[in-house]
């Protein structure tokens, strides 16, 4: 299994991370963590290419652990093997960060 990021990671280091959110587009549109990408799980295999280097990819689900850690371990099975899922997902960070 991936990774994960904790959610106090991402907020004192933010620049170093590529977030990514692989929720479906209705859950994007109604919230998400601010500056994420939103690249739905189904698609993120074909489209890592789209992942800039230089950043650690982060992966992002609702509650985290679910569709983000599986995400994140599709990513460091190619060409990504830094690749982490978010702790928490979006509803942490929004949680912490209204």
């Amino acid at each position: 299994m991936a990774e994960m990021l904790t959610l106090a990671a991402l907020a004192a280091h933010p620049e170093r991370f590529h977030l990514i959110d692989v929720r479906d587009a209705e859950d994007y549109a109604a919230a998400h963590v601010t500056g994420a990408v939103h690249i739905p799980l189904a698609d993120l295999e074909a489209r890592r290419v789209d992942i800039p280097p230089g950043k650690t990819p982060v992966t992002i689900c609702g509650k985290g652990g679910g569709r983000s850690a599986e995400g994140a371990g599709m990513l460091r099975k190619h060409d990504h093997p830094d690749a982490l899922w978010l702790e928490g997902g979006t509803t942490g960070w929004l949680a912490q960060n209204p």
